[in-house]
Formats: structure tokens, C-alpha cells, sequence
């Protein structure tokens, strides 16, 4: 239908525009010869043209039919395509609603999966541990370097590593409930590698004929510790005798180390090493701090001795604070009170230092000593977080030497600090009783001198009444 409206258009323009030149060309000049001519030409070309149009209308009537099947047919192939587009819009939602539920699903089962392989390195980590300290390793060795890619963060394990795991567990659960003997090579004392029949129980302890053994987890092996217990001895001798069905043994869960405390003779002075520098410090503190103390405790002793001694004989003067004190007031016999109240002072100054000699060294020692613990205690914990950190916290051996030194500085602060004090207060007291005792024998003197010279003006000017009075008498 376009088309034919199309080629009706293009023919009217067509034939109104030879109709509009015929007449201008007539216009022009009607009468002239090529005008004529021309005009024949194009009627000539009109009607060749409107054969060919008519012709061509006629093929398109003809081919009208046609058209409009193939239009009806592209119309019902149109809403067939219409059709089929809806229902792929429908499936297309449908499977987008399909894909969301089926990513739901893949990211809950994804998340239980994490949970799951979570839980297989956990419990690799813990059989990891608990097989790098069990003594069970010595004769089933290997196994904790199965479990070493079990624990990477990373690591997703399939059926076979799952099924390994359980198998090293069960494993690890029925050696640990048997009591076996089995040849198995030994760290002997001097170092020597020797094979000896080992009896390991439920792999806790382990001995031999020759005493018992400590198992090393750096080498998944024994080592022989000297027998010089009678105790240990007997009772490993009486592990092969059989008394009413029962049999006594040696239970160690420390794999040994129980053990290994036991025979081994620690000195005293092993304690010291265990508090690290700072508690050879604090040592040295209260060493000298009572030294100290008790130097001058004993100087102040005598000297409360000779005081004592010079108050029941002032007429003997000796080397003391109160004799002293006494014969700067024989020295200046002539005084008045304030004259020699100012001398007794200047000998009471010389005497201070003498008596509170030692005692701010002690008070400093005294204070020190616990601060010094209290550093001992924050370098024990720091030492404790670093290996920690740099071991875990599965592992005793490893914490307790940081823990050790901590508890052990703040134990030797206390004991330094705690009888330097009683024997600061101590000195204070005795030194603070010599002074009081100079003190008042001081004032004592300054009284009698007071007396002495009330005495003396007293009897002169009874004196000089006497001889007014007889000079009076004499002149009557």
C-alpha cells in the first residue's frame, strides 16, 4: 500500500510539471518552430511514461495479492516472534529465580563447607600439638609432618585428607592405651646412641632397665636420665613383679619431666639464676642494705651503751655524745647561759650526723628494693607474651620461665625490702633516743648554769650589804 501511494505521488508530480513547462514554453513564443517540435517530443516522452507507470500499476495491482499474504504472513510471524519473546522473558525470570535460589544454596552449603574445614585444621593444629609432646612418637614417628599442610590457613581438604586425619587419631587413641615394650635407639648420658628395650605406659612414661627417660619432641626421642633415686629404681624393678594380679609403676603425664626434676640435684643458688639479672640486683641490694643496717646498728648500740655508762659517772668524762656535750660545758665553765646555750647547740649540731649516719642510704635500699621487683615481675611478663607469641600458648615448659622470674623478683623485692624497713624504723628509734638524751642533758646544763650564776650575784650583792651595813656602823 506505501508503494502505491508512493508511485501515485511521483506520477502527478511528474505530469504537472510537463504540463507547467508546455505552457511556459507556449507563453514564450507560440509561434516558433523547435518549440513545436519540443512540445511533440515531450508529449512523445508523456505518453511513454504513462505507458510505463500504467505498466508498472499493473504489474503492482497484480502483485497486490501477494503482498497482502506476505503481509498477513509477516504479521501472524510477527506475533508468533511476540509469542515466543514472552515466554523467553518467562523462562529467563524463571531462571534468574532459579539461578538467585541455587546461589543461596551454593553459598550456604560454601559457608558449612568453611565451618567444616575450619574444624579439620583446628583439630589438625590440636592432634598436631598433642602428637609433637607424646612420648608415642619415639616408635610412631612422622606423623606430625602428615599433619604440617593440615593446618595451613588455606588448605581445603578433601575425602582422603579427612579420612588420614581420623585414622592419625584413632591411631593416636589406641597407643595410648597400651603397654608396650619395643626396641627404640637411646640418648644415653654421655651422649652415645644406643637401641634398648623401652616399656612405654599409655604414653605417659617410659623407662628401662637402666633408669628412667625423658622424651625430647625437638628429635621424637628418649633420653636416658640418671638413676641416682633408690625410690625410682625400686619401682622400676617392680614394674616386672607381679604382686596379688597388680603391678606398680611410675606415672609421669609430664612425659618425664616430672621425672627429670627428681633426679636431678638442684643447688641452692639455682634460684638466683632463675630471677634473671634483676634478681641478682635485689640481692645485692639487701646485702648491702643490711650490712648497712646492721653496722650501724651496732655503732649506735655502743654508743647507747657509753651514754648510759657516762650518766651514771658524770664526774669521768669519755668518748660519747653526752661526754662530748659535757666537756664543751667544762670548757667554757666562765659562760653566761646564753653563751653556752649557743656553744651545747653547735656541739648538739656536730652530733646529728653522726647519729642519722646510714639511715637515708637505708630508706633509699628499703624503697628500691620492691620497685626493683616490680620490674622483675613486667620483664618475667613480657618475656612470657614474646614466647607466646613466638610459640603459642600450648606449651607450659615454654611460659613458665617468664612466669618464674616474675613471681621469684617479686618475691626477693619483698624479702629485701621488708626487714630494711624494720631496721630503718629500728635505727630512727635509737638514733632519735641519743638525741633526745643529748638534748636534755643540754638542757640540764644550761639550768645548773642558770642556778650557778643566780647563786653567785646573789651572794654579792649580800656581800655588799654586809659591808654597807659595817661601814655605816663604823662612821656612827
Amino acid at each position: 500500500m506505501a508503494r502505491l501511494l508512493t508511485a501515485l505521488t511521483t506520477f502527478s508530480l511528474r505530469f504537472s510539471a510537463y504540463v507547467f513547462l508546455v505552457f511556459t514554453l507556449l507563453m514564450l513564443d507560440v509561434n516558433a518552430t523547435p518549440l513545436d517540435e519540443l512540445l511533440k517530443q515531450v508529449k512523445q516522452s508523456n505518453v511513454a511514461e504513462t505507458q510505463i507507470d500504467n505498466a508498472a500499476l499493473t504489474r503492482f495491482k497484480a502483485n497486490l495479492t501477494t503482498q497482502k499474504a506476505n503481509l498477513a504472513e509477516q504479521t501472524q510471524r510477527n506475533q508468533a516472534l511476540q509469542q515466543k519473546m514472552a515466554q523467553l522473558q518467562d523462562a529467563i525470570a524463571s531462571n534468574n529465580k532459579q539461578i538467585l535460589a541455587k546461589r543461596k544454596l551454593a553459598n550456604s552449603e560454601k559457608s558449612d563447607l568453611d565451618k567444616v574445614f575450619s574444624e579439620f585444621r583446628g583439630a589438625s593444629q590440636d592432634l598436631r600439638g598433642q602428637l609433637n609432646k607424646s612420648p608415642l612418637s619415639a616408635t610412631l614417628s612422622g606423623r606430625s609432618t602428615q599433619l604440617s599442610p593440615y593446618s595451613e590457613a588455606n588448605y581445603e581438604p578433601d575425602l582422603a585428607a579427612i579420612k588420614n586425619l581420623w585414622l592419625l587419631f584413632t591411631e593416636q587413641m589406641v597407643a595410648s592405651s597400651k603397654v608396650t615394650t619395643a626396641e627404640i635407639s637411646v640418648t644415653m648420658a654421655d651422649g652415645r646412641k644406643e637401641t634398648l628395650a623401652v616399656t612405654q605406659i599409655a604414653g605417659f612414661t617410659a623407662f628401662t632397665a637402666q633408669g628412667p627417660l625423658l622424651y625430647q619432641p625437638a628429635s621424637e626421642s628418649y633420653q636416658l636420665l640418671p638413676s641416682n633415686s633408690a625410690d625410682i629404681s625400686a619401682r622400676i624393678a617392680g614394674f616386672s613383679q607381679v604382686q596379688d594380679g597388680f603391678v606398680s609403676t611410675l606415672i609421669d603425664p609430664s612425659a618425664g619431666g616430672l621425672l627429670q626434676r627428681a633426679t636431678e640435684e638442684r643447688v641452692w643458688w639455682q634460684i638466683f639464676s632463675d630471677a634473671g639479672i634483676i634478681g641478682f640486683i635485689i640481692v645485692a641490694v639487701g646485702v648491702i642494705g643490711m650490712v648497712i643496717g646492721l653496722f650501724r646498728l651496732w655503732v649506735l648500740s655502743g654508743e647507747a651503751k657509753k651514754i648510759k655508762a657516762q650518766k651514771q659517772n658524770l664526774d669521768k668524762l669519755t668518748d660519747n655524745s653526752l661526754g662530748r656535750i659535757i666537756g664543751v660545758s667544762d670548757r667554757h665553765e666562765n659562760s653566761n647561759a646564753d653563751e653556752l646555750a649557743r656553744f651545747l647547740d653547735e656541739a648538739i649540731l656536730a652530733e646529728l650526723p653522726e647519729c642519722h649516719k646510714g639511715l637515708g642510704s637505708l630508706a633509699v635500699l628499703a624503697t628500691i628494693a620492691p620497685l626493683l621487683g616490680l620490674l622483675g615481675t613486667v620483664a618475667g611478663m613480657i618475656e612470657t607474651f614474646q614466647a607466646i607469641t613466638a610459640y603459642g600458648n600450648s606449651d607450659p615448659q615454654v611460659l613458665s620461665s617468664g612466669i618464674s622470674q616474675a613471681l621469684l623478683t617479686t618475691k626477693f623485692g619483698l624479702i629485701a625490702a621488708v626487714p630494711l624497713m624494720l631496721l630503718h624504723s629500728l635505727l630512727t628509734s635509737k638514733s632519735d633516743s641519743i638525741v633526745h638524751v643529748i638534748e636534755h642533758q643540754s638542757a640540764g646544763l644550761l639550768a645548773q648554769r642558770q642556778q650557778r650564776l643566780n647563786l653567785c650575784v646573789n651572794e654579792s650583792q649580800t656581800a655588799q650589804v654586809v659591808i654597807h651595813h659595817q661601814q655605816t656602823a663604823g662612821n656612827s
